[in-house]
């Protein structure tokens, strides 16, 4: 679970904004393998959370949790409310990957303490398999963390990282679109995509367009995501208003 393998399935995600298990309960019959519900932007409460893991661990899909900057304690709250997984935002340094490892881990990896909902759901060998079943994945979104992307990538407990190129982009001083294709954007890529391999860590990324979301699967990345929930329904909300007003408009204008 925790070792990458180029011949793996390619893993396909989505961010889940709305705190509504009900949502939940649709994404998961949709088949995305990973939901990861977002606390750190989200307006998710933990009870909201709770709901959400299990609707999406009751329809097949692996519920992961992003938690909130800074905050080790969260991880080891976010893995006792059941998620499979959780996402850790700006992870820039090896002493905060050391910190939100120790914390997502039992002993002898780490200082999780045990309780907490799990082996109520999992079974009661969850503490003897949560190591290896549960995943724990740090953000790479600044400059400063793909400076130390080797050491992070090479530590006991990471099991890989996500990757968030439009931060990472903003850290460097590009801007917020067109970074793409700057050498100095792609060379940080590569080399974070390169830490994950040589260390056998699970490569993850945002994508925003199908030529991006083929680039990374050719490129080797493990996971994608493509956007949120919130995303694709105002989109598509808002294209779908656009073409009626459209044709209204159309309509009206016919002698």
């Amino acid at each position: 679970m925790t070792a990458a393998s180029r011949h793996a399935p390619l893993v396909v995600g989505i961010w889940q904004n709305f705190p509504l298990p009900m949502v939940s309960r649709y994404l998961a019959q949709q088949g995305w393998d990973w939901v990861i519900l977002d606390m750190q932007h989200g307006c998710m409460t933990t009870e909201t959370a709770y709901e959400c893991i299990h609707t999406l661990r009751a329809g097949g899909t692996k519920p992961l949790l992003r938690v909130s900057v800074g905050v080790p304690s969260e991880v080891q709250r976010a893995l006792d409310l059941g998620a499979r997984g959780v996402v850790v935002p700006m992870v820039n340094s090896l002493a905060e990957a050391q910190a939100v490892a120790l914390a997502a881990k039992y002993p002898p990896l780490g200082h999780r303490s045990l309780g907490g909902d799990p082996a109520r759901h999992y079974g009661a060998d969850y503490p003897e398999r949560a190591n290896t079943d549960t995943l724990l994945l740090v953000q790479v979104e600044h400059i400063e963390s793909v400076r130390n992307v080797e050491a992070i990538m090479a530590l006991p407990g990471v099991d890989g990282c996500f990757i968030g190129p439009t931060d990472l982009a903003l850290s460097m001083g590009l801007p917020r679109s067109d970074y793409e294709r700057h050498p100095d954007h792609r060379a940080a890529m590569a080399r974070t995509l390169a830490a994950c391999q040589a260390h056998g860590k699970l490569a993850c990324s945002n994508t925003y367009s199908m030529s991006d979301v083929q680039e990374k699967i050719a490129q080797g990345f493990d996971c994608i995501t493509f956007k949120s929930e919130a995303e694709l329904f105002v989109s598509a909300g808002a294209g779908l208003l656009s073409e009626l007003r459209k044709r209204a408009a159309d309509a009206g204008s016919r002698p």
